[in-house]
């Protein structure tokens, strides 16, 4: 029989074992202590079948980040601003608020609208600084990752 196999195997009987207490009829207290027994089991044949390996090579999401990060906020600044020109548009066209007052707010959004668009346009193409102090960390300076690009 093969190491893998017998890990499997060791899986399949534990996950097997662990179904059928849950289904008899016995004592909560025996059914807790046998589910316990059956945990060693279950964690040396994942871990033969290396099941942690796999799980801890997945990428963690708190670690990524974003490549242009400063670009990425500026457009979800523009986004909320459109959002909000939408609904005074839509405020103006129902009579629910003063028309002079809503004019007036449609007014500074669209002054705002312009302000985001130029500092879009001065971020576009510019890498977050976290990301460069994250290259730095491991050995590589912006610099030398340009030189070997093609």
């Amino acid at each position: 029989m093969t190491y893998k196999l017998r890990h499997v195997i060791v899986l399949l009987v534990a996950l097997g074992l662990g179904a059928a207490a849950m289904y008899v009829e016995m004592d909560p207290l025996f059914r807790v202590l046998v589910a316990a027994f059956l945990l060693v089991p279950i964690v040396y044949a994942a871990d033969g079948l290396g099941i942690p390996k796999v799980l801890n090579a997945l990428p963690d999401s708190a670690v990524r980040h974003r490549r242009f990060g400063v670009l990425r906020s500026e457009v979800i600044q523009l986004l909320d601003l459109v959002r909000r020109l939408n609904w005074l548009n839509v405020d103006l066209e129902r009579g629910v608020r003063n028309e002079d007052d809503v004019k007036a707010q449609i007014t500074l959004a669209e002054r705002r609208l312009d302000e985001v668009l130029t500092e879009i346009r001065s971020v576009a193409g510019q890498p977050s600084g976290a990301t460069e102090i994250d290259e730095e960390r491991e050995g590589f300076s912006p610099d030398q990752r340009v030189q070997e690009q093609p």
